[in-house]
């Protein structure tokens, strides 16, 4: 059985990490979330990093399912 989380029954727009994934821009091209770094780079792709991670996402969408999939 799988422990659900707050944020599995509201929308994701009130999640933390979903507003601060929100506050990517090219002003502000990254941020940290836990131990995670989050760049979005010149290609305007999304940079997921971590200890032995290094992957790459298109979206914020993308990113967000990447990083809840993550801590599951």
């Amino acid at each position: 059985m799988e422990q659900a989380s707050w944020f599995d029954f509201v929308e994701k727009e009130r999640d933390p990490v979903y507003e601060a994934l929100q506050t990517l821009t090219e002003e502000n091209p990254r941020l940290r979330i836990a131990s995670y770094t989050i760049t979005l780079n010149p290609f305007a792709l999304i940079e997921i990093e971590s200890d032995g991670i290094h992957d790459c996402v298109s979206n914020i969408e993308a990113c967000y399912k990447y990083l809840c999939n993550l801590n599951k």
